[in-house]
């Protein structure tokens, strides 16, 4: 498992940099150890290239409680540049979804920021719903 930690670590690290997000050492390892574990739903997806990851995606399966079905929710996806030409995002989309269809879940959704969403993505259609938010 260690070596999974040090392949995931770099990814992760990038992924934080791109968004602009600051994690303390005890959460990341304490997120990996929840990742490795499956605990509290939270799972992970990897993408190789020759044996070397080069993209991560972190995903959640929750109950919604008014349709009584799972829902997979992707909370962080992050594909190293030089291979994103090479579509290893949606390849790790793609193993959600089957992963998702195996366990009868209707849906998979995520958001992005717009500044790292590409116009051309096909991955799946936007939605008319907005995000709200509001500082605690």
């Amino acid at each position: 498992m260690p070596s999974d930690f040090e392949a995931w670590l770099p990814l992760w690290g990038q992924y934080l940099a791109q968004n602009d997000t600051k994690m303390r050492w005890p959460d990341r390892t304490a997120l990996f150890r929840q990742l490795a574990h499956q605990t509290d739903n939270a799972a992970a997806m990897i993408v190789e290239c020759d044996g070397k990851i080069v993209g991560i995606a972190h995903y959640q399966i929750h109950h919604a409680r008014f349709a009584f079905e799972n829902a997979y929710y992707v909370q962080d996806i992050y594909v190293i540049p030089a291979f994103q030409a090479q579509r290893a995002g949606a390849t790790l989309m793609r193993a959600i979804y089957a992963a998702a269809q195996q366990t009868g879940a209707p849906a998979v959704y995520w958001k992005a920021a717009e500044h790292l969403y590409g116009t051309n993505d096909t991955a799946a259609a936007t939605s008319s719903f907005l995000q709200f938010r509001k500082a605690a």
